[in-house]
């Protein structure tokens, strides 16, 4: 019973250590539709408030059905005892700024090594 405990334990473990990857992934997705959003604004000023708001839910959502599977199977992975690192893979895949992965994991209020 003890080590069925601890092989769920470390599973889980295995497994969060991917969210920060995960996190600094759908963020930039957030960050990538946010900014085309804003380049439709300008290129179309004068769309409606209704179908503006309809346009930028359904790049949200295309955005999160393309993040979905991938981000799944990453935690899927992670499970596996002596699997690479695939949240390196992704960070690296997509350039995912370490900083902002590293910004998951900080506790609130704790600041950045070397920042005062």
């Amino acid at each position: 019973m003890l080590g069925e405990e601890v092989t769920a334990f470390l599973a889980a473990r295995r497994q969060a250590s991917v969210t920060p990857t995960v996190v600094a992934l759908r963020s930039m997705a957030t960050s990538v539709v946010d900014a085309e959003m804003t380049r439709l604004e300008s290129r179309l000023p004068e769309l409606d408030d209704a179908v503006r708001a309809e346009i930028r839910q359904t790049v949200r959502r295309v955005a999160d059905k393309l993040l979905h599977e991938p981000t799944v199977r990453v935690k899927q992975l992670a499970d596996e005892q002596g699997a690479v690192s695939y949240a390196a893979a992704l960070a690296e895949l997509f350039a995912l700024d370490p900083e902002a992965v590293d910004a998951v994991t900080r506790p609130i209020g704790v600041p950045e090594e070397g920042s005062s």
